[in-house]
């Protein structure tokens, strides 16, 4: 627990300084997840290990597709999972996307700019409708003020999974 809550935190703090998440990083906690698989289960631990880290790919492709949601948040959420089980992995994806709702409407209100990203929203999801088609969610439309680290947003899910909320 310990070990992930540190890693999760060098991830955290290395996406708000480059906006990246190191794959070493992400290979640390893969192996400490198909570690713990390992004597949790034994050698069925790899299977269990293989379904831990692909379930949050199958999940969040579509809001990888977006843009909504980026390759290194989803590689950490593939982490988390093989490293706590998958009934934790689900507790800490609804705490995170939680911790990012209230991240996001605390960016919207400062930067009050909430009816135009409203607006926004409308028309990108009126025109997946229309298209049967998923373009990209631009989000550099009104600059950076707007760009939310969700890693950190994982981080705190993570922090209230551990404080039982």
């Amino acid at each position: 627990m310990i070990c992930l809550l540190c890693l999760l935190t060098a991830a955290a703090w290395m996406d708000i300084r480059t906006n990246k998440i190191s794959n070493r990083l992400i290979g640390v906690g893969l192996f400490l997840g198909y570690i713990r698989n390992l004597i949790e289960y034994g050698w069925h631990g790899s299977i269990y290990f293989l379904i831990q880290i692909s379930l949050p790919v199958v999940i969040f492709y579509l809001l990888f597709l977006m843009r909504a949601l980026g390759a290194g948040d989803i590689k950490l959420f593939s982490v988390i999972s093989s490293c706590i089980g998958l009934n934790g992995f689900v507790k800490v994806v609804l705490f995170s996307f939680l911790a990012g709702a209230v991240n996001s409407l605390y960016i919207l209100i400062r930067n009050r700019n909430f009816y135009n990203r409203f607006v926004y929203f409308s028309c990108y999801f009126k025109a997946v409708l229309l298209t049967k088609s998923i373009p990209r969610y631009d989000f550099k439309s009104d600059g950076k003020q707007n760009y939310i680290h969700f890693s950190v947003a994982i981080l705190a899910g993570y922090l209230m999974y551990l404080g039982g909320i």
